[in-house]
């Protein structure tokens, strides 16, 4: 590979790397934020935002679509304000990680496709002369090495 297409590689990389860290802080920021908001709201703020999600709860368990349908349970549902307050650092860790996992493997394929080698897929045939260049080199040099012995 040319040093100039190595630099280029070294300068997508190091820009998807500052992107990712980019993307990092900014969840983490607004995560931070939506918790300080709820743990700042004042007890009417609280209120609407409980009522709110009780008439949501509400209407999604009487939907049904058929008759036959079986309603789904509910029970124990917890609201966006309760996940933030009680369980931020699980909500945290999920979020992080799923990120990490859409955005690695969205810069693996794209790193695939843009910076990946223009000589196209590796046949069987390629492979099998390969794999039978190697076994003649090892096997040449086995026997220079016997006729050296003798």
């Amino acid at each position: 590979m040319s040093e100039r297409a190595q630099k280029t590689k070294r300068g997508v990389i190091v820009l998807w790397g500052f992107v990712y860290v980019l993307l990092i802080v900014v969840i983490i920021f607004k995560m931070l934020d939506s918790r300080s908001q709820i743990l700042n709201a004042s007890s009417n703020q609280r209120e609407i935002q409980q009522a709110g999600w009780d008439d949501w709860m509400k209407q999604r368990g009487q939907q049904t679509s058929s008759p036959n349908q079986v309603t789904p349970n509910l029970r124990g549902t917890l609201n966006p304000q309760r996940l933030l307050e009680d369980h931020f650092a699980i909500c945290l860790a999920a979020i992080l990680l799923f990120t990490t996992l859409i955005y690695g493997v969205t810069m693996y394929l794209f790193c695939g496709a843009v910076l990946g080698s223009t000589q196209g897929p590796v046949t069987l045939a390629d492979e099998i002369r390969a794999a039978q260049d190697t076994l003649s080199m090892h096997s040449d040099g086995n026997a220079s090495q016997h006729k050296g012995e003798c």
